[in-house]
């Protein structure tokens, strides 16, 4: 019973985002039509539910300067996983806010704050390689948290979507994560994402596996299933 529950609150969340969402795009239009001279630089809004046999998955991304001609930029990223029974794991929520400066093309320094639901409000910063293209994705983000303990984190994604016909491209993502605490050399947290399908207009659709690993013995869990994922 709480875990239906949590998986209406879960649905809740996501329509709340997606409203976010459309609701930025209407506000860009409508600034962009105010400002005829100005190109309006707007980053789409990645958001992407995953329905597994285990879990379901949830992550969305947030990218917006702070201005027109700013190097500072806010960065958010919300990630949920909420299993169908409770043997199958924990609810994790996480949902991290960060001010990035931008050092050089393609490379930011940020510092912000994470809300973890073991760890609670988690201070961290670090570094941020971003190189995008119509074809290729790369993000690489190593960083320091620096509470309740001091760990390290390192997140990479990369995607690959080249054009397979006028309308339609190949989607494929891969997305790692690595945590261990600095204080005592345990591992902490880590995961292997893959996504594979196919992109019509701003919609992916196809297959996902996850493979999560947890504490310093690296229990793992798997989750196979369906996966779309949409820019708004």
């Amino acid at each position: 019973m709480k875990n239906r529950i949590r998986i209406k609150l879960f649905f809740l969340l996501v329509t709340t985002q997606l409203a976010f969402s459309q609701e930025k795009q209407i506000t860009s239009l409508l600034e962009g039509t105010s400002r005829k001279n100005t190109k309006l630089q707007k980053s789409p809004i990645p958001i992407e539910t995953m329905f597994g046999h285990e879990k379901i998955n949830y992550l969305s991304i947030f990218n917006s300067r702070l201005g027109e001609r700013s190097r500072f930029s806010y960065f958010g990223v919300l990630t949920i996983s909420t299993p169908y029974q409770s043997n199958n794991g924990a609810n994790e929520f996480v949902f991290s806010n960060a001010i990035t400066y931008r050092l050089k093309n393609k490379i930011y320094a940020t510092s912000g704050l994470q809300y973890h639901f073991l760890k609670g409000i988690v201070p961290y910063s670090g570094l941020q390689l971003l190189s995008a293209n119509p074809k290729w994705l790369l993000v690489m983000s190593p960083g320091i948290a620096f509470l309740p303990n001091t760990s390290f984190q390192s997140v990479g994604i990369v995607e690959y979507k080249p054009k397979i016909s006028e309308k339609q491209r190949l989607y494929t993502r891969f997305q790692g994560v690595y945590n261990f605490n600095l204080e005592n050399g345990l591992h902490e947290r880590s995961l292997i994402y893959l996504r594979t399908g196919l992109t019509l207009k701003r919609t992916s659709l196809g297959l996902g596996f996850n493979l999560d690993f947890y504490g310093p013995n690296k229990t793992q869990h798997q989750n196979l299933g369906i996966f779309i994922h949409r820019l708004f």
